[in-house]
């Protein structure tokens, strides 16, 4: 007895896998990065103690850590981001938040960056991974 078998779609599938690493550019993995990572920033500016709102305000989402003392690292491939304080105002940076986030040896630490963390990793990795999965799918149509 004699059987055969063949298989087809691979040349569709060598296609549609061709679109989708051609639509995952840096700039569309930063992107995804960046909506995922907000989540995070949003906990901390809202767990971030307010005095005059200088720490508040400098949390942010960003593509370089210069200026950062303190920061959470995103990373896939060669894109990074990077989610905490930035920069500074006009009265000077915002080098203490690493003190209200980690204490010293006169005042009790009051983190706001771990907590955010904590609190909403899982909804940022979410957010990243719809971001993608919308590009993948639709290079794929």
């Amino acid at each position: 007895m004699k059987v055969q078998f063949g298989v087809k779609g691979f040349r569709d599938l060598d296609r549609a896998l061709a679109r989708i690493s051609a639509a995952m550019t840096p700039e569309v993995v930063e992107a995804a990065l960046v909506a995922g990572a907000e989540e995070i920033a949003q906990e901390a500016r809202k767990l971030a103690p307010v005095d005059t709102g200088t720490l508040r305000d400098s949390i942010q989402v960003v593509s370089s850590r210069e200026g950062m003392r303190l920061y959470l690292k995103s990373q896939a491939d060669d894109v990074t981001v990077y989610v905490g304080p930035v920069g500074s105002d006009e009265d000077g940076d915002v080098y203490y938040a690493r003190f209200i986030e980690f204490g010293t040896s006169r005042h009790a630490p009051n983190p706001f960056l771990r907590p955010a963390i904590a609190a909403k990793a899982d909804a940022a990795g979410l957010v990243t991974v719809r971001q993608l999965q919308k590009v993948i799918l639709e290079a794929a149509k």
